[in-house]
């Protein structure tokens, strides 16, 4: 009885791999180390969308600590990244996305754009086209109903019960 030879892949088809694996390793390493603060930290530049921005407009107002110069900042900045066509992206050259628009034009009404203005117009024409409020996340809705512009009544709600749901559960608030 002769004995079936094994297929077992070569050691040096396998230590290439893991040469290469050591070796991408290495350079991630030293380049991170390159870019470490002799101090211990790594500071990068914190880059988001114009959520952010919008929201902090808006919770600005909303609290009455806005200040002219911040609003004037924050409103051209949101004019600084809108599309073309009226819209807003969740992130640099991303598509237009319904709740950032939403966001973004809000906090411009809020810092006194009017809304027959050709960039409002396009942005507003966009949110309609897409849905409208109705079709935007839940915070997007949220903003809206402190100033009173969505009906609280109109959120979803959670149920207290859920605070029951079993740790396994995928929609377990722990």
């Amino acid at each position: 009885m002769t004995a079936t030879p094994t297929v077992q892949p070569s050691e040096s088809s396998e230590s290439k791999t893991l040469s290469v694996a050591r070796d991408a390793t290495a350079r991630a390493v030293e380049h991170l180390l390159s870019r470490q603060d002799e101090r211990g930290w790594w500071k990068g530049d914190l880059e988001t969308n114009v959520t952010m921005d919008a929201e902090d407009l808006m919770l600005r107002q909303f609290l009455g600590i806005q200040d002219p110069d911040t609003l004037d900042a924050s409103a051209r900045f949101l004019r600084s990244q809108q599309g073309a066509d009226g819209t807003w992206a969740s992130f640099h050259g991303g598509p237009p996305e319904l709740s950032t628009t939403i966001e973004a034009y809000v906090a411009l009404r809020l810092a006194g754009d009017e809304p027959d203005a050709p960039h409002m117009a396009a942005a507003s024409a966009w949110v309609r086209s897409r849905g409208g409020i109705a079709a935007a996340r839940v915070f997007t809705r949220i903003w809206l109903a402190l100033f009173g512009w969505w009906r609280w009544e109109d959120l979803p709600e959670l149920p207290p019960e859920i605070i029951y749901f079993p740790k396994w559960l995928p929609l377990n608030i722990y």
